[in-house]
């Protein structure tokens, strides 16, 4: 069958509450404007994307990236290189510009339970770069090595539908409320190692967001929670520590159940999996530390975000 004709892209639904595998596109091909406008198409109405044998060079992905709407550097790469720390000791900086390495290896290439990144951990819920003023619009992962039988599945949660779900006295909990979103830890909650770990709420570092976004394609209305620390990394603004501490547990349970969950547990050399930050929470389960495991993730440029209590939302 012909690939990367408009008219042979199709999108087979997981039958969960997000997500389709895409077949008919071949990315590390000549690929048309009109295929990636397809290709966009499916990724706003699904959230996240799977696509099998896609075999790309780190260029190649980049360059996919690129014409999806621009590639952004993540946040942590620059906070690698503060005060004079190399970036290689991180083991997920590559050298082309925007690419990250998801990695269990350590410099020699041997797969370890423990690395300066997240290592073979398991990472819990989270929204990429949400640490960031505009955080990316989407992430782009690519599998190079991936575990036989050895975890590391990718889970991917809906957060319109948590959102239009909310009892409404949790709605009317949230309503106009932000979340400060530390820059400091990782996504498995270690503490980066150019910053110091924050004991009050004046010593977080980051931006605040609204806890409800609207997505900036689609109009419709999504929590957004960003990641989960012990206090007073994340907190709401407008609340006393052991208030915010009691919504968020609230929220969190209720944003994370599995009736919004679509798992990829069948990861394969050459999977590329494409997700929607704007939208969807994801998180990771641990990984066998024998064996090896190499993605390559590079994030899609987002705007600011627009916030559900502001002017503009109340036009809508």
């Amino acid at each position: 069958m012909s690939v990367n004709r408009v008219d042979a892209i199709e999108a087979i639904p997981t039958g969960k509450a997000l997500g389709a595998e895409v077949r008919g596109l071949d990315l590390g091909k000549d690929a048309p404007d009109a295929a990636l406008a397809r290709l966009k198409d499916i990724w706003a109405q699904h959230m996240v994307l799977l696509l099998r044998r896609q075999f790309l060079e780190k260029e190649r992905l980049v360059e996919i990236a690129d014409r999806l709407g621009g590639r952004m550097v993540a946040g942590s790469h620059n906070f690698y290189v503060k005060d004079g720390h190399k970036p290689e000791a991180s083991g997920r900086i590559s050298n082309i510009e925007g690419l990250t390495l998801i990695s269990n290896l350590d410099k020699d290439g041997n797969p370890q339970k423990f690395t300066e990144g997240s290592g073979s951990q398991e990472l819990l819920w989270h929204s990429d770069n949400s640490y960031m003023e505009s955080p990316p619009m989407g992430s782009l992962l690519n599998a190079v090595k991936v575990p036989v039988n050895g975890g590391g599945h990718t889970r991917f949660c809906n957060q319109y539908l948590a959102y239009e779900t909310l009892p409404e006295e949790l709605k009317r909990a949230i309503e106009g409320k932000h979340i400060r979103h530390d820059r400091s830890r990782n996504t498995s909650g270690k503490v980066r190692v150019t910053f110091q770990k924050a004991t009050t709420r004046e010593e977080v570092i980051g931006p605040v967001h609204p806890m409800v976004r609207i997505h900036p394609a689609t109009r419709k209305r999504a929590l957004y929670l960003g990641r989960r620390y012990d206090g007073p990394s994340s907190h709401i603004v407008e609340l006393s520590d052991a208030e915010s501490d009691a919504l968020l547990d609230k929220l969190w349970a209720h944003a994370t159940q599995e009736k919004f969950v679509w798992e990829h547990d069948d990861w394969q050399v050459g999977d590329l999996i494409m997700w929607d930050n704007q939208c969807v929470m994801h998180a990771r389960t641990e990984v066998d530390y024998t064996q090896a495991r190499l993605l390559h993730r590079v994030l899609v440029k987002g705007s600011p975000l627009i916030s559900a209590w502001g002017a503009e939302a109340a036009a809508e």
